[in-house]
């Protein structure tokens, strides 16, 4: 009774019933597909891979009114191999902004920010990470979400290797 209360009253001075404000910390898997263009040849040679992904996040959002901002870091194991190639892309390592608007339970976002790439063989790289995000909130501190980043690297680490890297992953957060 009193939730329904608040939630009204809320609603009459257009303020969102729910507060997205606070900090959060989770995990995720999800899946990634990684190509490259590598520039030494004529004509350039094309490599990919993909594989199953998981990680953890931590972040803090800010809410004003409908708008949300906050700031993001993420470790994400990838284990992707180049096809054809003894080269895996074994992490990655993401701070982002993240901007967007709450539906209620429902928050959409988008965030960027900067990324950072290991390989087996040391080879290792900054890029620019850009993407969207949805999550909702089943409860005052459970967050269940869903996330598409897309990674770009030219010239990876001195190389003529121009990188980039898409993930999808579901994700589940415990907000404070």
């Amino acid at each position: 009774m009193l939730s329904a209360n608040v939630g009204e009253a809320a609603d009459l001075v257009g303020q969102p019933a729910v507060d997205w404000n606070g900090a959060y910390v989770g995990i995720s898997a999800g899946y990634g597909w990684l190509r490259d263009v590598d520039r030494q040849f004529t004509p350039p040679l094309r490599s990919s891979g993909d594989g199953v992904v998981f990680g953890a996040q931590v972040g803090y959002l800010h809410q004003f009114g409908a708008f949300v901002l906050g700031g993001e870091a993420e470790y994400t194991r990838l284990d992707i191999n180049f096809e054809g190639f003894p080269i895996d892309v074994e992490g990655a390592f993401a701070t982002k902004a993240r901007a967007g608007f709450a539906f209620d339970r429902l928050l959409l976002t988008g965030h960027a920010g900067a990324t950072y790439i290991t390989t087996n063989i040391g080879l290792e790289d900054w890029g620019w990470v850009a993407g969207l995000g949805a999550d909702y909130l089943l409860s005052d501190n459970i967050v269940a979400g869903v996330s598409w980043d897309h990674m770009q690297f030219n010239r990876f680490d001195g190389t003529l290797i121009d990188g980039q890297l898409d993930l999808v992953k579901t994700r589940l957060s415990f907000k404070f």
